[in-house]
C-alpha cells in the first residue's frame, strides 16, 4: 500500500510541476514577486518525498499555489 500511495503522490506531484512550469519562463508575465512565489511553491512540491507524513499526505499537507 505505501508503494501505490507514493506513487499517487509523485504522480500528482509531476502533475502540479508541469501545469506551472510557465511560470519560471523568461516570458512569464508574471511580476518578479510573483515569479519568485511560484518557484517556493515549486521547491516545496519537488521537497514533499521529505514530508513527515510521506506517502500518507492530507490536503493540508500540500503546499498551496500562490
Amino acid at each position: 500500500w505505501a508503494q501505490i500511495a507514493a506513487d499517487s503522490r509523485r504522480s500528482r506531484r509531476t502533475a502540479e510541476l508541469s501545469d506551472s512550469d510557465w511560470t519560471q519562463l523568461p516570458d512569464s508575465p508574471l511580476s518578479g514577486e510573483k515569479k519568485a512565489a511560484w518557484a517556493a511553491y515549486r521547491a516545496t512540491l519537488r521537497d514533499i518525498t521529505s514530508h513527515a507524513n510521506w506517502p500518507h499526505l492530507d490536503e493540508a499537507d500540500w503546499p498551496t499555489k500562490p
